[in-house]
Order: structure tokens, then sequence, then C-alpha cells
């Protein structure tokens, strides 16, 4: 079951963009849930405890702004898997939205093709999120999901991969599971391959992960890593 959240003080706004992404659903055969709010409150205390998968926010909000709540999921929450479509009848927050990260800013009045964009892109990024990364150490057969996956080390014939939680250990090289990983995973060093979408932010030297993980991109690996950077879609 495919969770959509929709926060716009209009209530007409919220029930014509329920009624886009239902007619997204059947086309699609999308089983799907919806849940609307009308205060940024009121989805304040909701997300907490049970986050959409995909969110259309009014920046606009009476009391708290679309922004405030948006750094609240991303900041306090710490939630950055929800995807976040902003809703706006101004085009000027480009730089306030920037560490958010949304996935999208919707122009009212909104068009069924804009809404069924934004949900295509979402359901990319969820399936992706999905994705499971199998290894085998010491004779035992396990799997972990990509998306909890922060980066690969290398040392010697040992890989570690790290999450936020633990590090799993098992023999292998980098350069035997990087064609098997994501195209979100990428190598920038020879001991090291990053999961992009817990990359916070990047120099021309080094990137910093989720968590303040801080790993340096070695020479040889600069300008492809610029690249893959810069050509990634991140909706994908």
């Amino acid at each position: 079951m495919y969770k959509i959240g929709i926060c716009d003080d209009e209530k007409n706004t919220c029930m014509e963009i329920e009624k886009m992404v239902r007619e997204y659903a059947k086309r699609h055969m999308l089983a799907l849930e919806t849940t609307l709010w009308h205060t940024g409150e009121a989805l304040c205390e909701a997300v907490g405890a049970a986050a959409p998968d995909l969110l259309f926010l009014d920046i606009e909000l009476v009391t708290t702004s679309g922004i405030e709540v948006g750094r609240y999921i991303r900041n306090t929450l710490e939630n950055h898997d929800l995807a976040i479509a902003y809703i706006s009848s101004k085009s000027s927050y480009a730089m306030e939205l920037f560490k958010i990260r949304p996935i999208d800013f919707l122009i009212k009045p909104i068009q069924y093709e804009d809404v069924a964009e934004i949900m295509e892109e979402a359901l990319k990024l969820h399936r992706r999120k999905k994705q499971i990364f199998e290894y085998h150490a010491k004779g035992i057969y396990g799997t972990v999901q990509c998306k909890d996956i922060l980066y690969f080390s290398s040392d010697n014939k040992k890989i570690n991969i790290m999450t936020p939680d633990e590090v799993l250990v098992f023999n292998g090289r980098l350069r035997d599971i990087l064609p098997k990983l994501p195209d979100h995973f990428i190598q920038i060093h020879q001991s090291y391959i990053i999961n992009l979408d817990h990359m916070r932010t990047c120099t021309y030297e080094s990137v910093t992960l989720t968590g303040g993980v801080v790993l340096n991109i070695s020479q040889p690996y600069r300008k492809e890593v610029r690249r893959q950077i810069s050509e990634f879609n991140w909706g994908d």
C-alpha cells in the first residue's frame, strides 16, 4: 500500500490533488491510501508517528509554514526518505527549499500531468529504497536494505558494509560488487563506495554522509565523481 499525505489549508486544493492521485492510481492499478491535513501542526503531530511515502505540502500554510514543516521532518525527525512535493502560488522559494531537498515544486493551479509526473518520480524513488543487497559471510547468507547502507569500505580482502546501526563484514572486492549495486552507489576511492542517497555535502576532495561521516575522494576518481553526481537523476 503506497501512502500519500496532502497538506493545504485550502480544502478544495487538498480534494483536487487527492482526486488526481486516485485517478493516477486507477490508471496504473496502484494500491493507494491518502490522508489529508489542513494545518502544519496537525501534519507534524501525525507524521512523527507514521509518515507517508509521498507528501504534497503547501508552503503558505497559515500558522506553521510548509518550510518549517519540511525542516521539522528533515532535521528533528531525521526523516530523509519521505518524498516532499511543495505546492505554492509563487515561484520564489528555491533557495529556502534547497536544504529540505523536495522531489518537486508545483505552482497553482495544479494540473493532472504535473501530479502524475511527481507520482512517477516518487514511485521510482520508493522502489529504489526497497532494494536489497545480498552477501555471504562465514557460510551465512545475509541481506541488508540498500537504503540503510551509508557506504562500503574495503580492508584487504574484507568488505565492511557501514550502516547507521552496525557494521557487516564479508569477503570480497569492491570492484566485484560495484556492478551489482543500484546506480545510486558510486566509487569515490579505491577503498570506498558511497550511497548517494546518504550524501549530504560534497566538495572536490571529500563527501559528508548521514551522521557526519566524512570520506576522502581520491585524486583518480575526482573528475568521474563530479560527473556522476552532476548527471545523477535523484528521482530514479
